[in-house]
């Protein structure tokens, strides 16, 4: 493991343990990001839905299908960008 990659989880690690605002209180998981760390491409989401706070992935509900179609369209495979949103907790209601 390279110095990014260890700096990368260890800012995944204290996203995950914040608890620095009151969204901590009701999520289910940190939603910090997925996809490959190193891409050229990334989407950055406003905040986690209901099934993204379930997994823990970000853009794995009807917002992840419409992008997985964008990137289907353009053949780009999502491995190939790196998919976070500016909140890593999903706000109530």
């Amino acid at each position: 493991m390279d110095n990014i990659d260890a700096k990368w989880e260890a800012l995944e690690a204290k996203c995950r343990e914040c608890k620095k605002c009151s969204l901590c209180e009701t999520r289910t998981n940190c939603v910090f990001g997925t996809g490959n760390t190193n891409a050229d491409l990334l989407f950055v989401g406003e905040a986690p839905g209901d099934n993204e706070d379930k997994t823990g992935t970000p853009f794995v509900g009807r917002a992840g299908q419409l992008l997985d179609k964008y990137l289907y369209a353009v053949d780009i495979p999502r491995d190939n960008v790196y998919i976070a949103n500016i909140l890593k907790c999903r706000p109530p209601k």
